[in-house]
């Protein structure tokens, strides 16, 4: 273990624990804004020590412009308004960790043709610990509570702990199918509507195969046992429904009841600010100065499509748009031919491309992007799908072409 593979699998453990470490206070910055700011530096210092980089890493190239940008627009910002400059620090924090752990990443899976330890033992060890700590505060504090870790933290982590074990399920390696079933549990019982919707929507998803019978009956069959179990669950399990539609603010979507919680105020009054500057946005955190006049409840959008508009602007939010689907695509294509080719590596791109999907939805309704524990691991499980699948399909391509004429020239001979 090198110091690249150290500082990785350490974030990826501090991620697990979530926001625990957030309740140790240091004046004016949390213990967890410290990290986030130490985390973001770390990763680029890392990069910038490399001579070398593959050229795999010019996939991410979108989303360094969006970082580029939003430190143009940041920097702006800072002398032409007044932006609230801890929170700013800490936002731009994480997509700068988030850009820089897939640059790092990348360069450090790519330069070994065996799949990434790092990225296999310290993911399956930090959701095992990360389930295992909100198993205890729920049975410390019973279901939703946050006695160790934040309900919708751990959830936020979770969606990319589900996204690790279906993939590892699917691959039938060991442990994939009962800690499926655990974290998705653990899930349901932190009252997590989004991330339990996200963990439905990634089970049939995993199970994607459809170049035969097997795979279409497959996943029929597990679409058909997640919508039972949902409907059971919604329907007969009190705490559940109620957390679905009934606490809190609700909307009315085809006569059914749906819980808001105050994003039907907050989204037209982050979308009004936004218009006032729609091309440069009003820089990293301000989307928090115009909830403001909402109360204090309100200091995020949930929404984190509107906060990068918000923030950044259109031009900022084309290139994130764009770097981050980019991302998505890449790790299918690395996926489907893993698939294929090279089933010992699948799990690590099936896991990455998951996890994208997850934290894209996950966008819709919450505030992913502003937390480091959700945003590095995902960083580090994309980049390790980049380095990996370019260096394995090199290799492998390689070996064949050998063998190919090797046994041309055997063919050869024995005529």
């Amino acid at each position: 273990m090198n110091w690249y593979t150290t500082l990785m699998s350490l974030t990826i453990f501090l991620s697990g624990l979530t926001d625990l470490v957030r309740r140790i206070g240091l004046g004016s910055i949390t213990a967890l804004g410290v990290l986030t700011i130490l985390l973001a530096v770390a990763s680029w210092a890392l990069v910038f020590t490399r001579s070398k980089m593959p050229k795999t890493v010019l996939a991410s190239s979108g989303l360094l412009l969006f970082v580029l940008c939003a430190l143009v627009i940041w920097i702006w910002c800072l002398f032409t308004s007044s932006l609230p400059l801890i929170a700013s620090i800490q936002n731009i924090a994480v997509f700068i960790a988030f850009v820089g752990f897939i640059v790092l990443s990348a360069t450090q899976s790519y330069r070994s043709f065996e799949p990434p330890e790092y990225v296999n033992s310290s993911f399956t060890r930090a959701i095992q610990i990360s389930v295992g700590l909100y198993g205890l505060s729920i049975v410390l504090g019973g279901p939703g509570s946050s006695v160790l870790m934040g309900a919708r933290s751990f959830a936020l982590f979770a969606i990319i702990g589900i996204s690790w074990f279906l993939a590892v399920w699917r691959y039938r390696l060991p442990g994939g199918l009962w800690w499926s079933i655990g974290t998705i549990s653990a899930i349901a019982f932190s009252y997590s509507r989004t991330a339990l919707l996200i963990g439905i929507i990634l089970v049939p998803i995993s199970q994607i195969s459809l170049s035969t019978f097997k795979g279409w009956l497959r996943m029929i069959l597990t679409i058909f046992l997640i919508v039972t179990v949902s409907y059971l669950a919604l329907n007969y399990v009190e705490p559940i429904r109620s957390r679905f539609n009934e606490v809190g603010d609700n909307a009315t979507v085809n006569g059914i009841r749906v819980n808001t919680s105050g994003r039907n105020e907050a989204w037209p009054v982050a979308y009004t600010s936004a218009l006032e500057s729609p091309w440069i946005g009003k820089g990293p955190g301000s989307v928090s100065n115009a909830l403001k006049p909402l109360g204090p409840a309100f200091t995020h959008p949930h929404n984190d499509y509107l906060r990068i508009f918000h923030d950044y602007g259109l031009i900022g939010f084309v290139l994130w748009f764009f770097g981050y689907w980019g991302l998505i695509v890449k790790t299918w294509q690395n996926w489907q031919w893993a698939d294929r080719n090279d089933r010992i590596s699948a799990h690590i791109h099936l896991s990455a491309f998951l996890a994208l999907i997850a934290i894209a939805i996950a966008m819709i309704s919450d505030n992913v992007v502003v937390y480091i524990f959700s945003m590095s691991p995902l960083g580090i499980l994309v980049g390790a799908s980049l380095g990996s699948a370019s260096r394995r399909k090199k290799e492998l391509k390689t070996a064949r072409q050998t063998s190919s004429v090797f046994g041309f020239r055997n063919i050869t001979a024995r005529s």
